[in-house]
């Protein structure tokens, strides 16, 4: 079996119940949190805006989009199936091909809920009304009469954070296989990094909670720069996720 038609299986493992009851999450938490910042002349780049960057945010970012297939490689060694696909495609590629299918599940489980959102306030709220922020997404296309791609890439850049919080699930669950270790350590991680970033003071580009100080002079430049270290993540984990898994294969 090639590598192709094992990750074209996992893909289908994350279309499932999960990732609907993730998105679905996801928009109720968003939909509260951007109701307390509805007004007279409130639009939904404003609601959005602060939905996603609200107290919740945290929570919803970094644990929500683990439950979609974060577990699944806990999962698989729970139901003693991991054996069955090592032999039968090696482990490297069963471990890359899972963390590839988490990235795309929590990305999706955002996206499309922060998308649903969108369109749900559209039907009441214009887009956008013209303001002054400095956010390079409104800056550089809201305010010059192209909001809705402004905002796709705004979700689209938030989105980006939810792949490194699922990935992060599934390494952790690598060496720790549990499921619920998969969805709660991110958020535990990231939050202790943020801290340690800070008392030493170390490049902001790896503090996850300041994603949003991290832009280019240009939205597109923004998300680019954004996929690629999204995308330098993912190498990075799929090396110690790798690793993790020879380790425990050997040891077994």
């Amino acid at each position: 079996m090639n590598f192709l038609r094992v990750f074209a299986t996992d893909l289908r493992q994350v279309l499932s119940w999960r990732l609907v009851f993730a998105i679905i999450i996801t928009l109720i938490i968003y939909g509260f949190a951007g109701l307390g910042f509805i007004g007279e002349n409130t639009d939904v780049w404003y609601i959005v805006g602060m939905a996603v960057w609200g107290s919740t945010a945290f929570f919803t970012l970094f644990t929500i989009p683990s439950f979609v297939f974060s577990s699944a490689i806990a999962m698989d060694w729970q139901d003693k199936a991991t054996r069955y696909w090592i032999i039968r495609i090696g482990s490297d590629r069963y471990t890359v091909s899972k963390l590839l299918a988490c990235a795309i599940a929590g990305f999706l489980a955002h996206f499309i809920a922060a998308l649903l959102l969108i369109v749900i306030l559209s039907a009441k709220f214009p887009l956008y009304i013209q303001g002054s922020s400095t956010e390079v997404y409104e800056r550089t296309l809201m305010q010059n009469g192209r909001p809705l791609i402004g905002m796709l890439l705004f979700i689209a850049d938030r989105s980006m954070q939810a792949v490194i919080a699922a990935e992060i699930g599934m390494v952790i669950s690598v060496f720790f296989t549990h499921p619920y270790v998969a969805v709660a350590a991110p958020l535990g991680i990231i939050l202790t990094m943020s801290r340690l970033i800070y008392k030493y003071k170390l490049p902001s580009v790896i503090d996850m909670l300041n994603w949003n100080t991290i832009s280019a002079e240009t939205a597109g430049a923004t998300v680019l720069y954004k996929f690629l270290l999204t995308f330098f993540y993912t190498i990075l984990f799929s090396c110690i996720a790798v690793y993790g898994m020879r380790r425990k294969i050997a040891h077994e």
